[in-house]
């Protein structure tokens, strides 16, 4: 991925005020999860195992270590493609392009959301929201204790207007192939 000085500048930005950590892309909720992931993907090899670094530092040390070029082309874009598939990721543009929202039944029947029950309390960290796992929360804000979907998150606009654009026609080939790999071992018919 080749990102311009403009776009990288204004990527590292967003990147660097981004609530939550890497916008969400990461299936870890706690700060110490996270940072174990991100070292079984092979960054921050330095952090301990109780690291207890600051999140602006873990920004700070992942932008030396790789670059936002490195990060969007080595975290951010598989991950996304990892937990919301192609598929997915084609309709929420189609719902972008058109200034709506996906169906909330789309979201359930398609696993990427499923509501609680019982919101009784949100879980903070560093003065964060700790979101839930579901994959939804990177591209949606969901209002999860009158269930409705909010609004698109700041996430979705750079996802759809700067990041995808950067990504090369053999990248999303590659990308394609993959998540259909990971679909056709999910199937029931596969097991």
């Amino acid at each position: 991925m080749e990102i311009n000085r403009e776009t990288g500048d204004m990527l590292k930005r967003y990147f660097l005020n981004a609530n939550p950590l890497l916008w969400g892309v990461l299936e870890a909720r706690k700060k110490k999860e996270r940072i174990k992931e991100l070292k079984a993907m092979g960054f921050l090899k330095d952090y301990s195992e109780n690291s207890k670094q600051k999140y602006d530092k873990i920004n700070q040390d992942l932008l030396v270590e790789l670059g936002i070029e490195g990060i969007m082309d080595r975290i951010v874009v598989p991950l996304v493609h990892k937990r919301l598939g192609v598929e997915v990721l084609k309709n929420f543009r189609r719902h972008w392009e058109q200034g709506q929202l996906p169906d909330k039944q789309y979201l359930k029947d398609n696993k990427l959301y499923h509501r609680r029950r019982a919101v009784l309390m949100n879980q903070w960290e560093e003065n964060r929201l700790v979101r839930e796992k579901d994959p939804v929360f990177i591209f949606l804000e969901i209002n999860e204790s009158l269930d409705f979907i909010d609004h698109w998150t700041v996430f979705s606009g750079l996802w759809f207007e700067q990041i995808e654009s950067l990504i090369s026609k053999e990248e999303k080939e590659k990308l394609e192939k993959r998540s259909m790999e990971i679909k056709k071992r999910l199937t029931p018919e596969a097991r």
